[in-house]
């Protein structure tokens, strides 16, 4: 992480070749070259541990919201935050050496963020008890099992709030939160401000 804060401390590109590169390209070439880029960064950080899964919904994502971007330096920009995000979770996969129920549950927890996720479904899936599996997730993770899946949803929630103009009530129902003031709670606990304020500060525009 830090050796990639060095190599994109000003952006992926110089203002000069900025300039360069709005004159020879246009938009939608820029656009193609950078998903190829998602491409090789997706490949990159699998091989580095993280899970095939959400490497590869993580790259739809990306993909997704590079189509929506209307210039080069929102491309470029959201580009800088495709190569920190995979970077950062390589390097979450690599201290993270949970057992393998645990690894089971948080690839389950990953990939079901939009749907319903129960203590019940997970147990079954390690073949343990709900309680001893509960136990076990708090002593390897170091929070609770409601709180990790909170803690993960938001994180998600971060993301819809400044790539996709969803309106908040519908990301939180979205990734199932129960009523918006609830949403709005939990997403105050964990970062500190409200979706609202989240987004004005962090929208790309």
């Amino acid at each position: 992480m830090e050796k990639l804060t060095e190599v994109l401390n000003y952006s992926i590109v110089e203002q000069a070749e900025l300039g360069v590169l709005s004159k020879r390209n246009n938009l939608k070439s820029v656009q193609y070259l950078m998903i190829t880029g998602i491409a090789l960064i997706c490949r990159a950080a699998i091989e580095g541990g993280l899970n095939e899964e959400t490497a590869f919904t993580l790259s739809d994502f990306y993909i997704q919201k590079l189509e929506d971007q209307n210039s080069i330096i929102d491309i470029l920009s959201l580009m800088e935050e495709a190569i920190y995000d995979y970077t950062s979770r390589v390097a979450q996969a690599k201290t993270r050496k949970y057992s393998a129920p645990i690894t089971t549950c948080i690839h389950y927890i990953e990939n079901q963020l939009y749907g319903d996720i129960t203590l019940d479904q997970l147990s079954a899936i390690c073949h343990l008890s709900p309680n001893y599996l509960s136990s076990l997730f708090k002593k390897e993770v170091g929070i609770s099992f409601t709180e990790y899946i909170q803690q993960q949803r938001i994180d998600e929630a971060k993301k819809l709030l400044t790539f996709t103009n969803y309106p908040i009530l519908d990301i939180g129902s979205l990734l199932n939160f129960t009523d918006q003031s609830y949403f709005i709670k939990v997403f105050k606990k964990f970062t500190g401000i409200t979706p609202k304020q989240n987004r004005t500060k962090y929208a790309h525009h």
